[in-house]
């Protein structure tokens, strides 16, 4: 009944992100309003650059759990609907500092290159505080096929692989995924976008790594069984507005 109650959605079908506008009257910005994510990302469009500072001070208890839309990791306080910060974890951009709300994971990427998605997308979100109002930012990273394992998604693999989570479950996990993945951050895509997925709130702001890190086949193949599809189709920029910085 929980699904019900949350008006289900999903990324196929009748349920899927063409009719998320549709499904709840608190879902209306999901139709596109100004500046809805993902985006086809083009290099031409960026011209400013704008730096980020990103940091892990220290591990702390993680849980990986499965929302029933993705795989998400955050601490173990707090709830799906509300993580508690990580504040050890932080993004600085222009004198302001964001903390580590949760990470979860897209399959395909649902932001593109150059009208190209890759494999994977994971997306960090952080925000400025607890408070309803907070400010929210998201860095998202790409990741695509390769040799050699990814040693931040290996904990994660090795779960799935034992056993899939069930949904509206959680596991303890042991990750440094993010420290790993900030320090090979080098150069941002920079725009300001909104959630990914219902109820599709604007004015988030978005910095996607240039620099795509890669997986290996069979850690790609145990992430598949368990996210299948769970992308959003890139958006049209309704207010003619462009992103400007990398």
């Amino acid at each position: 009944p929980r699904e019900e109650e949350k008006s289900a959605w999903g990324y196929l079908g009748s349920n899927g992100p063409a009719y998320w506008y549709q499904l709840n009257e608190t879902y209306g910005t999901c139709k596109g309003i100004k500046q809805q994510t993902p985006i086809d990302l083009k290099v031409e469009d960026f011209t400013n650059s704008t730096q980020i500072e990103l940091n892990v001070i220290k591990p702390t208890d993680l849980i990986l759990l499965n929302n029933g839309h993705t795989y998400q990791v955050q601490r173990s306080e707090g709830t799906i609907e509300k993580p508690a910060l990580y504040e050890d974890a932080t993004l600085k951009v222009d004198g302001e500092t964001y903390y580590l709300a949760q990470y979860h994971f897209h399959m395909p990427s649902e932001h593109h290159i150059e009208g190209r998605d890759l494999l994977l997308e994971g997306h960090w979100v952080f925000k400025t505080s607890s408070e309803q109002d907070a400010k929210a930012a998201v860095l998202g990273v790409f990741f695509d096929l390769g040799e050699r394992d990814e040693p931040g998604l290996e904990p994660i693999v090795e779960i799935i692989d034992k056993k899939p989570v069930e949904v509206n479950d959680h596991v303890n996990i042991t990750i440094s995924l993010s420290e790993q993945i900030f320090k090979r951050v080098k150069t941002v895509y920079s725009y300001i976008g909104s959630l990914t997925t219902p109820p599709c709130t604007e004015d988030i702001r978005w910095f996607v790594s240039s620099d795509v890190q890669s997986i290996s086949p069979s850690q790609f193949k145990s992430l598949k069984y368990v996210l299948k599809y769970n992308s959003r189709f890139t958006q049209k920029r309704l207010d003619g507005g462009e992103p400007t910085s990398h």
